[in-house]
Formats: structure tokens, C-alpha cells, sequence
């Protein structure tokens, strides 16, 4: 269950880490582990064990879990057991209403602050995907899927980048499955980052803010839709009918 490298740091630098060094590193493992789906949605995880194989006392992985719990991603289970959240339509279509709102309102007042260096990257990143994309492999397509969305609302401000990055995180466990098991998912994806360049590059920050918005929403309807298609999703498409001028 235990991330190798992250069991290391825990256990083998010198002293042994305690106090919120030992809470931010089991913290940081549990999370990339559930946000990664290496930790199923549903899974039960005792503390105990959780604290005998990362080598530490029992204190830093139940305030670790503690801090998963008020972000949604583990529920308190009884007899010092935590239950990873079970993946929730709700709890998606929340994350994917919220994106829409937030990185709409960034991208409206980042993108006249793009420099060509950035531009570059972006296409760079998107040059990547489509090697990602070939291979149908997901990590290879994602990790630059995920720098070219940055580049939209990194430094726009502390508390709204921090707030928009943990609603992408959060929006992993599900975008995973629905690539994975999505056969068209890869080339649509590329074909609406493109989309989102090429108005950039052409100053249409207008039609760049509607085309992430659709896609957002895009990948959040095809998510319900693949989980369960008689989901209605009225929160999407509010947030839709709020930001754009269509809809």
C-alpha cells in the first residue's frame, strides 16, 4: 500500500521525521495514492497498518487522515479506520461546476498577461499530449494536459490558484477512468486544448475563455454520462449558462 519512495524519506533520513514533517509526508503519499486511483474509491485503510508499514507513530497518519477527511477524500470509519469516498455524481459535478466559474474568471484576465515564451510552452505541452495520446498512455498525456491548463491561471492570485489546483486534483480520479475507458476521450481533448491556443494566439481571449469553458463542461457531461446517463446535470449547466454567451 505504501509509496516506496515517500516510505524512505518517512523512515530512513537520519533521525526519525515526526510532528508535521511525519503528517505532511503521510499526508502527501495518501493523497497522490487516492488521486492517482492507486487507492480505489470504497477502499478501506486501517491506521494502524498504515503507520506500522510507513514507520511511524500512529499521531502524524490519523491527523494525516484527519486532513483528507476535510477535503473530501476519505470518510472516518470506526476502529481507527478510514474509508477512501467512494467516486459521487455530486461530488463531480460540484468540482466541475466550481472549475467553470473559477478558471473562466482567471483565464478572462490572464490571458492578455501571456508572454510568447508561454505560448511556447503551451504549444510544447500540446506536442506532448499528442505523443501521450498515441501511445494511449495516460501519465504521458496528462502531466502535459495538466502544465498547459496551468499556464491559465498560475500566479492570477495565493488563495484562487491554490483553490483552482486542488479542484484539479480532486478531478483526477475521475478524468482517469473516463480516458482510460474512452476510446475518443484522447483526440477530443487535444482537439479543444488546440482550440483554446489557437484563439490565444489569435487574441480572441473571448472565444479562448468559452472554449475552456466547453471544455470543462464537455469532459464533466461525458464523465456522468459514462457513469450514470440518466444523471441530470443542472449544476453544469448553470455554471455553462453563467459564463457563456451561448450556453
Amino acid at each position: 500500500m505504501a509509496d516506496r519512495v515517500v516510505q524512505t524519506a518517512i523512515t530512513t533520513q537520519g533521525a526519525p521525521v515526526s510532528g508535521k514533517a511525519a503528517v505532511d509526508l503521510v499526508h502527501d503519499l495518501l493523497r497522490r495514492q487516492i488521486l492517482e486511483g492507486r487507492l480505489a474509491p470504497g477502499a478501506v485503510v486501517s491506521q494502524a497498518q498504515l503507520a506500522r508499514d510507513l514507520g511511524v507513530s500512529r499521531s502524524p497518519v490519523r491527523e494525516a487522515c484527519r486532513l483528507l477527511e476535510s477535503e473530501g477524500l476519505v470518510d472516518a470509519r470506526y476502529n481507527y479506520r478510514v474509508q477512501v469516498a467512494d467516486f459521487s455524481l455530486a461530488d463531480l459535478e460540484e468540482i466541475y461546476a466550481s472549475r467553470l466559474v473559477l478558471e473562466t474568471l482567471a483565464v478572462s484576465l490572464k490571458l492578455p498577461k501571456l508572454s510568447q515564451a508561454d505560448f511556447t510552452e503551451m504549444n510544447e505541452a500540446l506536442g506532448e499530449m499528442r505523443a501521450g495520446a498515441a501511445e494511449r498512455d495516460y501519465d504521458r498525456f496528462t502531466i502535459p494536459h495538466d502544465r498547459f491548463h496551468r499556464f491559465l491561471f498560475i500566479d492570477f492570485g495565493y488563495r484562487m490558484s491554490r483553490q483552482i489546483a486542488r479542484l484539479v486534483d480532486h478531478a483526477q480520479r475521475y478524468r482517469r477512468v473516463y480516458t482510460t475507458q474512452t476510446p475518443m476521450a484522447w483526440d477530443v481533448v487535444l482537439a479543444q486544448d488546440t482550440r483554446i491556443l489557437g484563439a490565444i494566439r489569435s487574441g480572441d481571449f473571448t472565444t479562448a475563455t468559452e472554449e475552456l469553458a466547453r471544455h470543462l463542461a464537455s469532459t464533466a457531461l461525458a464523465m456522468i454520462a459514462l457513469i450514470d446517463p440518466g444523471y441530470e446535470p443542472l449544476l453544469v449547466r448553470a455554471a455553462m449558462k453563467q459564463v457563456c454567451r451561448d450556453g
